[in-house]
């Protein structure tokens, strides 16, 4: 166990009465304020793992758990269910598309892919928090997200409420890069970028249904 400030204090002021504190500045105090600094040091890396197992949990449980737990109750079969979640990883919100060509119910449709969209969101901009200042492939990842930033007249605009617009056209993988490089507010960024997930899920969905309707 790590010796604390007070304990070191009370350990100088026994040796000073006994003339030997010469040694342990040079000996003993180094060791145990490196001690000190390495445990502080551990403890913080500690917390990082934590902070990014925990969002991972998370995101298996949005991606996964919700909706196949959603898809065994309604009795829709889990193979079309996987087959919608990995086509939202692959192609987000045209996904959406997919799902209805497999006759899924469209409600059932939006709602995993929002879950997916979320766990990537979070799962991203954790990931950004404790790598993006010291890994070379992630800060160019967000230097590519900060130039397309630049160029994306909405976000100009309206900030991070152009977020809501800007998913249409950038998608959920770089929205949230976008957002952490501005230094926007994960609790405002976030919303905005599920809500214009949602948004054009439920175009793609409206225009999935009309073509189905006129081909039928």
């Amino acid at each position: 166990m790590v010796a604390t400030n007070i304990q070191i204090q009370n350990y100088v002021s026994r040796m000073g009465n006994h003339g030997q504190i010469p040694v342990f500045k040079r000996h003993i105090l180094p060791i145990l304020s490196h001690s000190q600094r390495n445990d502080k040091t551990n403890y913080k890396d500690k917390g990082w793992l934590m902070k990014l197992a925990k969002t991972t949990i998370t995101a298996i449980i949005l991606a996964f758990g919700i909706p196949i737990s959603i898809s065994h109750v309604l009795g829709i079969p889990i193979t079309k269910t996987l087959s919608l979640i990995a086509a939202v990883f692959a192609f987000e919100y045209f996904a959406v598309a997919i799902g209805i060509g497999l006759g899924l119910n469209p409600a059932f449709t939006i709602l995993v892919a929002t879950c997916v969209a979320l766990s990537v969101v979070l799962l991203l901009t954790t990931i950004f928090d404790i790598v993006g200042e010291k890994s070379k492939k992630v800060s160019n990842f967000l230097s590519k997200a900060r130039e397309k930033a630049r160029k994306t007249k909405v976000l100009q605009k309206y900030g991070v409420y152009g977020l809501v617009l800007a998913v249409p056209l950038l998608g959920f993988y770089v929205c949230p890069a976008i957002a952490w490089t501005l230094g926007w507010r994960r609790d405002l960024a976030i919303p905005m970028i599920v809500i214009g997930f949602v948004l054009a899920s439920s175009i793609v969905l409206l225009a999935s249904i009309g073509l189905l309707r006129f081909f039928s």
